[in-house]
């Protein structure tokens, strides 16, 4: 059972995928799948050699393909990096910068194109 709402693709989700979900359709840079059991809907980047694939829980199947999901993205950017206790060095920034990182999770995704 996947708990969280975003997830970085891997082995794991990607064997968890074949097993708990079905394909329902391939449209524009996604997939959309739905949950067997739960039959709620989920969206797979299409794999690219220069992004980082997500699998991202959705709300409905409506208008699948323009779900934006930035938010969650960046969120659980900030999640797996974890801030520290240094200010963003982003011109008039007073976030956080992540850790190992000098910008917060804003600057480094949107500005830097930072993904995980």
């Amino acid at each position: 059972m996947l708990n969280e709402n975003i997830y970085y693709v891997d082995e794991r989700i990607l064997k968890r995928i074949d097993l708990d979900f079905e394909l329902i359709e391939k449209k524009d840079w996604f997939k959309l799948y739905q949950n067997k059991a739960e039959k709620s809907f989920w969206r797979l980047d299409e794999w690219d050699k220069y992004q980082i694939q997500m699998f991202v829980k959705l709300k409905s199947a409506e208008n699948w393909t323009e779900f934006n999901d930035q938010h969650l993205r960046i969120e659980f950017l900030k999640e797996c990096r974890g801030l520290s206790n240094e200010k963003c060095k982003w011109k008039d920034c007073s976030r956080k910068a992540l850790n190992n990182l000098v910008f917060c999770e804003l600057h480094a995704y949107i500005e830097m194109g930072v993904r995980k």
